[in-house]
């Protein structure tokens, strides 16, 4: 990028060792930080290519890049971060709520802006972590205090989990349980579909704003996988499934076309149908 042509801008210019960057003047109209109220006066850019790309201070790390090609002056640099910058105030207030309906505390860091929460069931935590879209992602799981391996970097959409208990069981699925881990008694606490239908009959109806959820243990060519499913709405579900490692797919599917989960999994795992076995929670794990 031609210096002149960002100085040309209104940027101050500097250039060393680590590349170049552009520093914009906000002094008259600054962005405010939401948590501190403090005055953000200034703004510093690396300059990559054709693009601007924020780095401080902290609490602007992460916005949308600059493309400095469709700029004609300092006005739309400073409309563009704003609009950025806001956009993400709007995100974490959004998000905020969602969190609380959930009944999930909602901290926002002073300087950095990030919101995140922790997820507590039994001996697992679960931090989550929003981005400047308002994306969450697990930064950090742990169980007994020890970190869950490949636990870190998985995304989720928020928005799909009605209930804390939906949530909560969709992480527990998502990051399974030790293999050491004692397994409760046959039929503790537990109701297999089998239990509903004989109980209350096929005809009998799920109402159509009613939570649904369902795990199913597998067993893949003798390597142990979870799928887990839950009602996003009407006949809208969202699916997961998981194995020793971690996630393998996610996404949300109609019921309707839904061909079984036997047939999805060898489908994912591209194996035959024939290689995937359904096991009760009792099922001896490998």
């Amino acid at each position: 990028m031609d210096t002149a042509r960002l100085e040309a801008l209104g940027l101050q210019v500097r250039e060393d060792a680590a590349g170049i960057e552009a520093v914009l003047d906000l002094e008259s109209s600054p962005l405010v930080n939401p948590v501190t109220k403090a005055f953000i006066a200034e703004v510093t850019f690396q300059v990559m290519g054709d693009r601007l790309i924020p780095i401080s201070p902290a609490a602007v790390v992460g916005l949308a890049p600059i493309l400095v090609g469709a700029l004609s002056d300092v006005a739309d640099i400073e409309a563009l971060l704003s609009d950025a910058f806001n956009e993400h105030i709007f995100h974490v207030q959004r998000r905020s709520a969602e969190l609380q309906v959930l009944g999930l505390p909602p901290r926002v860091d002073p300087e950095t802006l990030e919101l995140s929460t922790e997820v507590l069931e039994g001996d697992l935590a679960v931090l989550l972590a929003a981005d400047r879209l308002g994306n969450f992602r697990i930064a950090r799981a742990q169980r007994d205090q020890s970190d869950v391996a490949g636990g870190a970097g998985h995304t989720l959409e928020l928005s799909e989990f009605r209930e804390r208990a939906a949530l909560t069981g969709y992480l527990a699925a998502l990051l399974g349980e030790p293999a050491s881990r004692p397994q409760p008694p046959p039929g503790a606490g537990l109701v297999r579909f089998s239990d509903i239908v004989e109980k209350f009959g096929a005809e009998s109806l799920v109402p159509p704003r009613s939570s649904l959820e369902l795990l199913a243990q597998l067993q893949v060519e003798g390597r142990p996988y979870r799928f887990a499913a839950a009602r996003v709405a009407g006949r809208t579900f969202r699916g997961l499934l998981a194995g020793a490692q971690g996630k393998v797919w996610a996404g949300r599917f109609e019921l309707d076309e839904f061909p079984g989960i036997v047939r999805m999994v060898a489908a994912l795992l591209k194996v035959r149908p024939e290689a995937v076995r359904l096991v009760g929670p009792d099922a001896p794990q490998e």
